[in-house]
């Protein structure tokens, strides 16, 4: 048995047990006295697994393991969870997928039932498949092709990764969804989804020897169906800014910037949260100040920083006032991130920031759900060695290092811009 906790943070205690079939198995004790459990089961696949021609896939499937299997008809692991008093969910990203069950502690046993039920029993029936491609359909023209920030949102990814799978978002292209056929969907189910592709985090209100306990005796005995496919992928060198204008009926014309950033892993991570809380994260931020609050340019800024399994992007996304050009407001940003590399930055700021992150964090851990949910995504990444890191290269933060972070990555040869204009 493995413990995670090295020193004092704010990072719960993990324990940890890997099964004969490589299933990892982890357990937190986390607000004990609520008698509330998360039962979280993670799949190390994502968009980022999938193909060009068929994309989309692993979104589809966190709908399909809803569906029937030997044991229940479609739509009664939603009915078992309510029955019980349960919530349920799932999500599908670039690097892994996500179910959750949260629930009074007594439930732990049918959830893990459950959960093993979907691993190992799935039915993937055709006329189950060709109903929820249709859902699967039109969720993308809703939230992607019909919705202008869905679509910018996409066209941005699709424009900054050329060779890397993030040149796609999860929900995929249009085409592939509704050219899939049942067999794609049951080999992409046949590679991914096995004991040693996943692992399970049971937080809250239990014990360890409980919680492992209990795994074992429902995962214990699935067995793996294939080796795991070997992918790994490095996005080429980008030489220069990549610019594209996308028109798309609107109110006000949007404006996004993406630039290059390391992965999750990368010691500039906390130094790059920094620079987006400075940039664009809040009231005081500068981007706010000065082309919301003062110049009138801008309705809304955002900015944050995407760290991923592979490289990721340092994203801002501008909604341009009614009759202000776009092209005004990049502009503009572009000069805000100028002076950001050499501006002095008043520590009493800095200290502000890092408070902003630190809280941040603690929202993040303030339940059993929301710590399974992050511990969880460095996890199924590949490394939680940097989240037991995260508070302490956050402390140690310095107005310095968001200038160093500004001209380390806020160049226009790694930049990407997207501009969405009305007509």
């Amino acid at each position: 048995m493995r413990s995670f906790k090295k020193r004092k943070t704010l990072i719960p205690k993990y324990e940890k047990i890997t099964l004969e079939n490589g299933f990892e198995v982890y357990f937190a004790p986390v607000n004990e006295k609520s008698g509330v459990i998360s039962v979280d089961l993670y799949y190390k696949v994502g968009s980022r697994d999938e193909t060009l021609g068929k994309t989309g896939i692993a979104h589809m499937l966190e709908h399909m393991n809803f569906k029937s299997t030997k044991k229940h008809k479609a739509g009664e692991f939603d009915r078992i969870v309510k029955s019980f008093g349960g919530v349920d969910n799932a999500s599908t990203g670039f690097d892994f997928t996500h179910y959750y069950i949260k629930c009074e502690k007594s439930n732990l046993d049918k959830s893990l039932e459950l959960f093993s039920d979907m691993m190992e029993n799935l039915a993937l029936k055709k006329s189950e498949f060709e109903p929820e491609r249709n859902v699967v359909a039109e969720e993308r023209r809703w939230r992607t092709d019909n919705n202008p920030m869905g679509f910018l949102y996409f066209k941005l990814f699709e424009s900054a990764f050329g060779y890397h799978p993030y040149h796609w978002l999860p929900i995929g292209f249009y085409d592939d969804i509704i050219n899939w056929d049942i067999n794609d969907i049951k080999d992409f189910h046949k590679r991914f989804y096995q004991p040693q592709n996943a692992f399970l985090m049971i937080s809250g209100a239990s014990d360890a020897k409980t919680a492992f306990s209990v795994a074992k005796k429902h995962f214990g005995s699935i067995k793996n169906k294939s080796e795991l496919p070997k992918r790994t992928f490095s996005e080429p060198e980008q030489k220069g800014a990549k610019e594209i204008t996308i028109i798309k009926p609107n109110d006000s014309q949007i404006c996004a910037l993406a630039f290059k950033t390391p992965n999750f892993a990368h010691a500039d991570v906390p130094a790059l949260d920094a620079l987006a809380q400075y940039l664009g994260d809040g009231k005081s931020s500068l981007l706010q100040k000065e082309l919301v609050d003062s110049a009138k340019l801008a309705t809304s800024i955002s900015c944050f920083n995407m760290a991923l399994k592979d490289a990721g992007l340092f994203i801002i996304i501008a909604i341009a006032n009614p009759k202000v050009r776009a092209s005004k407001l990049k502009s503009e940003i572009l000069k805000l991130i100028k002076s950001a590399k050499s501006q002095n930055i008043d520590e009493s700021y800095i200290e502000k920031i890092k408070n902003a992150l630190k809280i941040d964090l603690e929202f993040q851990l303030s339940s059993a759900s929301n710590a399974a949910r992050l511990v969880g995504e460095y996890i199924a990444n590949g490394d939680i060695s940097p989240l037991y890191s995260l508070e302490e290269r956050t402390a140690k933060l310095a107005g310095a290092d968001i200038n160093k972070m500004a001209k380390k990555y806020l160049n226009q040869n790694q930049m990407t811009s997207v501009i969405l204009k009305g007509r």
